[in-house]
C-alpha cells in the first residue's frame, strides 16, 4: 500500500502571524479569523487579548468611521470586532471587563453628544449581552458604579437593540445575588426613568 503524503497547507491567519510586522486590520481581513478564535489558536487568542488589540477592536464597535473611509472600516472591521468578542474567549473577555478604561470605552457609545446609528448599537449590544452572561459580576459592578449607564440607555429607549440591552439588564435571574441586585434596582429609579421616557404624561406609580 501506497500513502500520498502531502504537505498541509498554512491557514492565512497562520501567514498573518507569521510575518514580522503585522497589523489587526490585516488579521481582521482574514475570512477565517472567527473560525480561528473558535479554534482556540493560541497565537491568535495571544495577540487579540492584548490591551492595545482589544482597544482597537471596541473602538470599531463604538466609533462611527469617517465619511471617507473604505467600506472595510464601515462594515466589515466592526462587524468582525464584535465576533470576536462574542466567540466568548475568556482571556479577551477579562483584558476588557479588567480595565475600567476599556469599559469606559464600551460605554462611551452610549454618551449623548455622539451619532447611534443602527449597526453599531448591535454590535455594542451584542458585546454588553456577552459580558451579562460570561463576565456578570464585573459587568454589574461597573454598571453600579457608573449610574449615567441606565440614563443613557433609558434615552436610547428608542433603538431596539439598546432596549433589549436594558431589559436584560433587570433580569435578575442572571445574577448571582438576586435580592442584592433588585434591592439596588429599586434603588435605581429604573422605572421612573423609563416611564418619564416613554410618556411623560404618566405618573411614574
Amino acid at each position: 500500500m501506497f500513502w500520498k503524503l502531502t504537505q498541509l497547507s498554512c491557514s492565512p491567519v497562520e501567514e498573518v502571524l507569521d510575518k514580522e510586522n503585522f497589523t489587526l486590520e490585516e488579521l481582521l481581513d482574514e475570512e477565517e479569523i472567527i473560525q480561528e478564535c473558535k479554534a482556540l489558536n493560541s497565537r491568535l487568542i495571544n495577540f487579540l487579548r492584548d490591551r492595545a488589540q482589544v482597544e482597537q477592536l471596541l473602538r470599531y464597535i463604538v466609533e462611527e468611521p469617517s465619511e471617507d473611509a473604505d467600506s472595510k472600516w464601515k462594515f466589515k472591521f466592526p462587524f468582525i470586532a464584535c465576533e470576536i468578542f462574542t466567540c466568548e474567549i475568556d482571556v479577551i473577555l477579562k483584558t476588557l471587563v479588567d480595565d475600567e478604561e476599556l469599559m469606559d470605552l464600551l460605554f462611551s457609545f452610549l454618551e449623548p453628544n455622539r451619532p447611534h446609528c443602527a449597526l453599531l448599537a448591535g454590535y455594542f449590544s451584542k458585546v454588553v449581552v456577552c459580558l451579562m452572561l460570561r463576565k456578570t459580576i464585573p459587568l454589574m459592578n461597573y454598571v453600579q458604579t457608573h449610574h449615567d449607564v441606565f440614563r443613557q440607555m433609558v434615552d436610547l429607549i428608542g433603538i431596539t437593540s439598546i432596549m433589549e440591552v436594558l431589559v436584560r439588564l433587570v433580569g435578575a435571574d442572571i445574577y448571582p445575588n438576586t435580592k442584592d441586585v433588585m434591592q439596588w434596582l429599586a434603588d435605581s429609579n429604573l422605572l421612573e426613568m423609563i416611564v418619564d421616557k416613554l410618556s411623560p404624561s404618566v405618573s411614574p406609580k
